[in-house]
């Protein structure tokens, strides 16, 4: 489903387009190379590719997966993903071994009590913060945001004058807090990433949970920033 130029959602359980565990994954298609953000918890992957293929996009044209962090419902379709498309995954080289190894900073205990058995794959690429990934067309940005995880990344571009990012679980729209205190967890370092973020002027924000935003996204940021930043009792009580 196209979201904006160039940017498909192909996956996503909160709007039953692929299996419930997964977080919302895009497609962007720079023409010659594709890449994916996530993969989801694995179990609704084929249905991904399926996704792609039905929005006109070869899915041998993916040359890599990026993992915007290393909880469950963002890897766990990693392996199956690079047997259907030939991809490369690439992660923040903080977390490369975690995803490998499949530790407890994956939450992999929480995914078997939701009946996900994930496999472990090889991470091709190890990134590193300003990297510069380019994908036919665009240049994805690495921007290390460390706090939800120790190796969360966004990534930004931009399309047709507009400052893109995306976001995985590090921002999300309209101030939504998902999973706050998890393994890896730094609220300091959460609430420095925000304010990093807010210094990019975002205007497109697709993020890993929750509706996805075409423009106004520094809005959004700020609200979330300000929630990180309000007194935890707060935060906890926005969360419930």
């Amino acid at each position: 489903m196209r979201v904006f130029k160039d940017i498909y959602l192909v996956g996503g359980g909160a709007y039953g387009y692929s299996h419930s565990s997964d977080c919302n994954i895009y497609i962007i298609d720079g023409g010659s190379d594709a890449a994916l953000i996530d993969t989801g918890g694995g179990l609704g992957i084929e249905k991904i590719i399926g996704n792609v293929a039905q929005d006109g996009i070869n899915p041998n044209r993916i040359r890599v997966a990026f993992n915007t962090h290393c909880h469950f419902d963002h890897i766990g379709g990693n392996r199956k993903a690079k047997e259907l498309t030939g991809c490369k995954i690439a992660s923040h080289e903080s977390v490369a071994k975690s995803i490998e190894n499949l530790d407890e900073l994956t939450l992999a205990n929480m995914a078997l009590q939701r009946g996900i058995k994930m496999e472990p794959t090889s991470v091709e690429k190890r990134l590193k913060d300003n990297d510069k990934i380019q994908v036919g067309t665009y240049s994805l940005e690495v921007v290390h945001t460390p706090g939800h995880t120790p190796g969360s990344i966004c990534l930004f571009t931009q399309i047709d004058g507009k400052r893109v990012l995306f976001s995985g679980d590090t921002v999300s729209a309209r101030g939504r807090l998902g999973y706050i205190n998890g393994p890896g967890f730094k609220l300091e370092e959460w609430k420095n990433s925000l304010k990093r973020l807010l210094g990019l002027n975002i205007d497109a924000m697709f993020p890993g949970h929750g509706t996805f935003l075409v423009s106004g996204a520094k809005d959004h940021i700020k609200l979330y920033s300000d929630k990180m930043n309000a007194p935890w009792t707060n935060i906890v009580t926005a969360i419930g």
